[in-house]
């Protein structure tokens, strides 16, 4: 929820809580894992916030809930990297993940998601979110018995959303996913459109936006 260098000029943070909220009721999910939020979870009437949460690398994990299934989950903070939310009833699991960046931080990040599946209670299990992971530590994570899939689209163009003036421009798949057991992603979405207002071309945020459907 920062502001993208191209915002419009006096762009506020309720002004993007807003546009999330519109985007969130337009998907109408079961769960949204929501990474690097500034301490304000954005609010959405459809939704209640799960209790667990922490605080990553960089901002605060949140996961929002649809309301009237929160009683049927049991979640959990793991580490700092991510929150498991478990519904027993159904044999499934999911954890909202921000897993440590940069290449030195491949040891963590595998290390993080081995946590997880060895935590997990139930036999279906998503893991999604900022993984700052590359495309070749696939394999590696595979051996844990987790199987990863790219999105149809990078879900980070720092050429085409120049969210900041300065970095490097590329192109990655930091914000993916990783299922197990029965679970079947289907209907997968990249939102790497930019929202147009008051004139101004401009993302909400550095990474794109990720939906998808789970089929059990």
């Amino acid at each position: 929820m920062e502001n993208s260098h191209q915002a419009p000029f006096g762009w506020r943070m309720d002004q993007a809580e807003s546009l999330i909220r519109k985007r969130v009721l337009s998907i109408d999910p079961d769960f949204v894992c929501f990474q690097e939020l500034p301490g304000l979870v954005p609010y959405v009437e459809t939704h209640e916030l799960i209790p667990a949460n922490t605080v990553s690398h960089c901002g605060n994990l949140a996961t929002l809930l649809r309301r009237g299934l929160l009683d049927q989950v049991e979640s959990r903070a793991i580490g700092r990297n991510a929150v498991l939310s478990a519904m027993e009833s159904v044999g499934f699991s999911i954890a909202n993940v921000h897993l440590p960046p940069g290449s030195q931080g491949e040891v963590e990040r595998l290390a993080a998601i081995e946590r997880i599946v060895s935590i997990c209670p139930t036999p279906n299990l998503l893991v999604v979110g900022d993984t700052n992971t590359r495309i070749s530590e696939t394999s590696a994570i595979e051996a844990l018995g987790i199987r990863g899939e790219l999105p149809p689209a990078p879900t980070w163009d720092s050429r085409r959303n120049r969210f900041r003036e300065d970095g490097k421009r590329f192109t990655a798949y930091f914000t993916r996913y990783f299922h197990r057991g029965g679970c079947e992603v289907k209907d997968v979405r990249v939102f790497n459109q930019a929202w147009n207002v008051d004139d101004a071309r401009f993302f909400l945020s550095d990474h794109f936006a990720l939906a998808g459907r789970v089929n059990l």
